[in-house]
């Protein structure tokens, strides 16, 4: 029993977590439907595979931003994908060769060439304190 608590609270303790991160999606073009938000610990599935995201959110927008705010987070090394569901169908609409008609984003504001950009460039290092970030809704 001793040596089974022991355990519990070293996988507890050896594992640092995030106090608060704070995401703002900005330059949205209006209020309706919601912001989808992928969060990965990990490039497979990055940027649009929901079953591999370590989790995903939906989040209300209001005067034109959405804002995520996420505790409890690991420590660790994440990226995030997003983009404006305006209809509410959880769909990302693409038009001819994969040209995005719904405003989308990525952490770092990082931008893709001719497809949605790697995870090592919109990666971001999560530690212990507190953080902000903002990301910009592009179309």
């Amino acid at each position: 029993m001793n040596q089974l608590v022991f355990l519990i609270l070293y996988f507890c303790m050896s594992t640092p977590i995030n106090s608060h991160f704070n995401v703002t999606f900005t330059h949205l073009p209006h209020n309706e439907g919601t912001v989808h938000v992928l969060l990965f610990n990990q490039p497979d599935g990055f940027p649009n595979t929901p079953s591999k995201a370590y989790r995903s959110f939906k989040v209300p927008i209001s005067n034109g931003k959405a804002d995520l705010s996420i505790k409890g987070l690991p420590v660790g090394i994440y990226a995030i994908s997003t983009f404006h569901d305006h209809d509410g169908d959880g769909l990302f609409r693409t038009g001819p060769f994969g040209i995005p008609k719904d405003p989308y984003g990525f952490s770092n504001d990082v931008r893709g060439v001719f497809g949605p950009p790697a995870f090592e460039k919109a990666a971001f290092t999560l530690k212990e304190a507190p953080r902000k970030m903002s990301i910009r809704m592009r179309l």
